[in-house]
């Protein structure tokens, strides 16, 4: 099951520098590129986790990875 939006996990991600090395190469360069744009523009956090949660929602195996957030 995905989280919801408002999950705190999401915000957690794409805030903090949390070792990746666990996750599939695709999630590590998503979330490196959003963690990237959020630094840049914190405004911009809740559109990057909903770009994160549609990446999820469409890729199986991202699945795995979000649950180790």
């Amino acid at each position: 099951m995905i989280p919801d939006m408002n999950d705190p996990r999401w915000s957690r991600v794409l805030t903090s520098d949390a070792d990746l090395s666990a996750a599939s190469l695709a999630t590590r360069i998503l979330v490196t590129r959003l963690r990237r744009e959020v630094a840049a523009a914190p405004t911009t956090l809740s559109a990057k986790i909903a770009e994160l949660r549609d990446f999820v929602a469409k890729n199986a195996f991202a699945s795995a990875d979000v649950a180790r957030f």
